[in-house]
């Protein structure tokens, strides 16, 4: 058992009680909301994410949502959790607003500045006026001492000796000095790996201490059951996520996603390429239609399909039922004892004809 948070309570994503670092293993907090173990959540506030299309175990969510006494969604779309939400806040989209600078550690490090192209339409505001309203009318005025955006930025940018203005005035980019070679550390006696010997560790006392494997082991996944393809999936370059497949000129060009099998299983498959057909999992989740790609660019044992398609929400007029989901025949995962990151290619696919 590893030593509690700096709170000293249990946290019901189990970071710092089960897994040993790590960002917040999000699919870990629905589990709480469900069994109310290690305690209750009774409330949940999504904040540009769509639940269904990034956790895996969709019915899981859905009794989560279920048990809930509140959820607040703040987004600039109709996605298919807007309907399972007590309040939507709708926010201005990313031309109609401020957002905090952009501090990008590339090769050549820079700071960015994002602000509006026009004024917000409709009935919507930026995501900061509406954090730091509910923080005022909660009594939190203590953490948002600034009146408006420009004030806050302003504040972050003066440790950088800059401010909205010479931002705005050098194009809305600062490029500032890096370190991106290995002899620029040499160089001044300093070390770029931020592990304790402040070197490359192949064998790690951290993890040896917590009763993890110290050295990286192969560990060899499941084959496929007989007549099923492992499910795996990727990014487009047209479509970010699951949030653009609705924008006009995206939904243009990539209106949905295929599935991608290797021809020559098609073929015995009796599968014709462009062929519609539903993909159901091992434990018989469904989801489509979906077109069949045959090409001979995949492993027999495997089928590929572009995440963010499969979306369920009639606000959405374009997307709304074009492709499938990857993310509702993700029945199942694995966790990593580490981090608490969820290994999702662990679920296998047919494909069916007819509905």
């Amino acid at each position: 058992m590893l030593p509690p948070g700096p709170t000293g309570k249990t946290r019901a994503d189990g970071a710092r009680e089960t897994f040993l670092r790590g960002p917040t293993a999000i699919q870990e907090l629905i589990e709480p909301m469900v069994s109310g173990k290690p305690y209750p959540i009774k409330g949940l506030l999504i904040y540009g994410m769509n639940i269904f299309h990034t956790l895996p175990k969709q019915e899981r969510t859905r009794q989560a949502l279920r048990n809930l006494d509140l959820v607040v969604s703040i987004d600039v779309l109709p996605q298919d959790h807007i309907a399972w939400s007590d309040v939507v806040l709708p926010e201005a989209t990313y031309l109609e607003r401020y957002d905090d600078v952009w501090a990008c550690a590339h090769k050549t490090p820079y700071i960015a500045l994002r602000e509006p192209a026009i004024e917000p339409l409709y009935d919507t505001k930026p995501g900061w006026w509406m954090a730091r309203e509910l923080g005022n009318r909660l009594g939190l005025e203590e953490f948002f001492p600034w009146e408006g955006i420009g004030q806050f930025l302003n504040r972050r940018l003066s440790s950088a000796g800059l401010s909205v203005e010479t931002l705005r005035a050098q194009g809305g980019i600062a490029i500032q000095p890096g370190k991106p070679y290995l002899a620029d550390f040499v160089a001044d006696n300093t070390s770029p790996f931020g592990t304790p010997s402040q070197k490359i560790e192949l064998y790690s006392d951290a993890l040896a201490k917590a009763n993890l494997a110290p050295m990286p082991n192969f560990e060899s996944t499941p084959e496929p059951p007989a007549g099923f393809y492992r499910l795996i999936y990727g990014r487009s370059p047209v479509h970010t996520f699951g949030r653009t497949q609705n924008t006009p000129v995206l939904h243009a060009h990539t209106p949905e996603n295929a599935v991608w099998i290797n021809d020559e299983e098609a073929a015995r498959l009796g599968l014709k390429d462009g062929e519609k057909v539903w993909l159901e999992n091992q434990d018989g989740a469904r989801s489509g239609p979906v077109a069949v790609k045959a090409t001979p660019r995949i492993r027999k044992d495997c089928a590929y399909m572009i995440h963010g398609f499969g979306h369920n929400a009639p606000g959405l007029t374009r997307a709304h039922g074009r492709g499938a989901s990857d993310t509702a025949l993700q029945t199942r995962y694995v966790l990593d004892p580490i981090s608490g990151g969820a290994g999702l290619r662990v679920n296998f696919v047919k494909p069916v004809r007819g509905n």
